[in-house]
């Protein structure tokens, strides 16, 4: 790797507020997974997609308690890679941090198509790859600004998707319990009757188990801002506590909703991830543009989560950098504390989504999807792997001082990583995702022999 520059050129600046931590990650979370991926969880599994979204939420409280304890501990690490270099070996921090580095690179294409695919709910007639294009520019623009004013485009993206998912809430309790004009109460019975549990057998179940896990994805971000925070022992623990219940609560509460109304009106979402599940729910009850107004909502969603993925995906790769893993213009950054090189680099997915959406606009969404899922298993597996070394080299008075634990300690998360790990091999089983062990097995065999030549490469050099 070429020497490293002075650390005056490679220092982000912590500008990251605790609110501004607390909606970064729920923009990234509340995205993708929750407004367009959930159909086809829905559609697969019928009311049971309940159990699968509150499996997927324990996983997700129990990684983000991981990875902000182990942040918090170690704050002048740069991300949870690092911290599994320390704690599992520099093969595991090496495979990590790539590995992570390139599912959230790619992502960013994920949520760029989903922002094509609510613009086209509009205006079907345009082709795919304009608005993917638009998106993609857009959010590198934003993510070139100072980091301070980065969150506050953040803050005011999330918050407007929270507000919305509150209405959807209450809306949806309404029609619920009590009905509207026209509408009768569906009632909860789509929830409690057991004979219209799993329309599509096993299967179905677990196809909507990896979708529901996987739509929790991001929450591990959190961890990520700790080089940014203006007091990461402070903000980390508390943006975990209330974000993450946050979270869990819209995900569960959501799904009821969505599974209710389908269920009274006589349809349900087909899987085919041309409209958001939201939008549909409107849609069917007839609420004068109320569609129109939750498809803006949802739009803004995708974008939200399509700025904390890319910031996210560009941090990465700026800790690889800073750890002498990655070429060293990666690291530099400007006289605003912004990394412009791993920005440029970090763009990888955007250009991926508008060629995917020229080619194949049909299943754009699917095909990256499938890409992204394999690398996100083994990040959260290695993640859970590295707390179980982490909880067991410490000692009990230092958890004890610590501002955040998880419950349970290195067996939660032994449990959570097998748990992972089941998820992980149910992919081979189901058609649509064995493209995941397609792409990802030989990803993870390049990122280790890559790791093995650098290595050789180094060691020859030292010796020189």
């Amino acid at each position: 790797m070429v020497t490293s520059p002075p650390a005056t050129r490679s220092s982000l600046h912590r500008g990251l507020t605790s609110g501004q931590i607390g909606m970064l990650t729920i923009g990234g979370v509340i995205g993708t997974g929750l407004f367009l991926g959930s159909g086809l969880a829905v559609s697969m599994a019928g009311p049971s997609v309940l159990l699968t979204f509150a499996v997927g939420g324990l996983l997700a409280i129990a990684l983000t308690y991981a990875a902000v304890e182990m942040a918090v501990a170690h704050p002048g690490l740069h991300g949870f890679g690092a911290i599994a270099h320390r704690y599992l070996g520099p093969l595991a921090g090496f495979t990590q941090r790539w590995l992570y580095w390139g599912v959230v690179a790619i992502s960013t294409g994920t949520e760029t198509v989903a922002v094509g695919i609510y613009v086209r709910y509009w205006w079907p007639q345009v082709p795919l790859w304009i608005p993917v294009a638009l998106a993609a520019t857009a959010i590198i623009a934003v993510n070139l600004f100072p980091v301070r004013s980065f969150g506050t485009v953040e803050y005011w993206f999330s918050s407007i998707k929270v507000a919305a998912i509150v209405v959807f809430l209450v809306l949806g309790a309404v029609l619920v319990t009590v009905g509207l004009p026209g509408q009768p109460a569906t009632g909860l019975s789509p929830v409690t009757d057991a004979p219209s549990y799993l329309p599509h057998g096993l299967t179905g179940l677990v196809v909507a188990l990896i979708v529901a896990t996987f739509s929790f994805g991001g929450t591990e971000a959190l961890a990520l801002t700790a080089a940014e925070s203006a007091d990461p022992g402070r903000d980390l623990p508390r943006a975990a506590r209330t974000t993450i219940l946050r979270v869990f609560l819209f995900y569960l509460l959501s799904m009821v909703v969505v599974v209710s109304v389908s269920h009274a009106v006589g349809q349900a979402p087909d899987g085919a991830l041309t409209a958001s599940p939201f939008v549909l729910v409107f849609a069917w009850t007839g609420i004068p543009a109320a569609a129109a107004v939750m498809n803006f909502v949802v739009l803004t969603a995708a974008l939200s989560a399509l700025n904390t993925v890319f910031y996210v995906s560009t941090r990465t790769l700026h800790s690889l950098a800073v750890d002498g893993q990655a070429p060293a213009w990666a690291r530099r950054v400007n006289r605003h504390g912004v990394p412009v090189n791993a920005i440029a680099a970090s763009a990888i997915g955007l250009p991926l989504a508008v060629t995917v959406s020229l080619v194949s606009p049909d299943d754009a969404f699917a095909k990256l999807l499938g890409i992204v899922l394999f690398g996100a298993a083994l990040t959260w597996i290695l993640i859970f792997a590295t707390h179980v070394a982490f909880r067991r080299r410490r000692s009990a008075d230092e958890t004890r001082r610590s501002p955040l634990s998880l419950p349970g300690g290195w067996r939660t998360s032994a449990a959570a990583a097998v748990a992972m790990a089941t998820v992980v091999v149910s992919m081979l089983f189901v058609d649509i995702f064995r493209v995941a062990w397609t792409v990802g097995a030989p990803t993870v065999l390049v990122i280790v022999v890559t790791y093995t030549l650098t290595r050789t490469v180094l060691r020859k050099r030292s010796r020189a």
